[in-house]
């Protein structure tokens, strides 16, 4: 409670509850994107690479179902299916880093607008305390409970938020694991396709070593009647 009497306090009626809801609204999309990529390795190795049992895909394995069922009967639909997990995995990864870096943006200029505001407020509230002939620190009190703190610390926390988000995005926490997840789901795909295509081809093979072989017709040739004296 106490937290909040100093927001509102120091950033204003405004700016205070905008920014304790910019900052709501980052940390939710922050433990998002920690939950879905919390299972992606930052460093691919050989173990890495066997994606059959990779707990970071579980959001694609109803898509991957399909897409197998798709490439084991050679169906038209396989393209349309990769386009469709591509897709799926903005919708849940590369649609919360728009959402990031637009919350970063526009905290910024609301920072930069609670700036000025405040130091609007300020001035005014001191020239006025000064046309009245009130003391310096009088003056000053009053300046920085009507507006010098709100144009400070607007530009302090839009600038610390921004940058603890920007240094999340970049670090090796999502960043870094967001393409680590695009090559386990481009390998995915492929070995979904390989494993379906060779899997036909033998079943393939098999029918035709499993036909029946083909017996050669034999061709009787017509005796002519100039071979007959050979007979009685």
């Amino acid at each position: 409670m106490a937290f909040l009497q100093w927001i509102l306090k120091n950033f204003g009626l405004f700016f205070g509850p905008v920014f304790l809801v910019y900052f709501f609204l980052m940390i939710r999309r922050l433990i998002i994107l920690f939950d879905i990529l919390r299972h992606v390795p930052v460093r691919i190795g050989f173990s890495s690479l066997l994606t059959g049992s990779n707990e970071a895909l579980f959001f694609l394995d109803p898509l991957f179902a399909r897409l197998a069922t798709a490439a084991a009967g050679h169906g038209r639909s396989v393209d349309a299916l990769i386009d469709v997990i591509w897709t799926e995995v903005d919708c849940h990864v590369s649609v919360h880093f728009t959402a990031l870096h637009g919350y970063v943006n526009t905290l910024i200029l609301i920072g930069f607008a609670g700036t000025i505001f405040g130091s609007i407020g300020a001035f005014n509230e001191m020239f006025q305390g000064l046309a009245g002939g009130q003391e310096a620190s009088v003056v000053f009190a009053a300046s920085w409970n009507n507006g010098l703190a709100t144009a400070l610390y607007t530009s302090l926390g839009a600038a610390v938020m921004g940058g603890l988000t920007v240094t999340l995005l970049c670090s090796r926490c999502l960043t870094i694991r967001a393409k680590r997840l695009d090559i386990l789901v481009g390998l995915k795909i492929s070995e979904i396709i390989e494993e379906k295509k060779t899997c036909v081809d033998v079943a393939d093979k098999g029918s035709m070593y499993l036909q029946e072989p083909r017996i050669r017709e034999k061709i009787f040739l017509p005796i002519s009647s100039s071979s007959s004296w050979f007979f009685p």
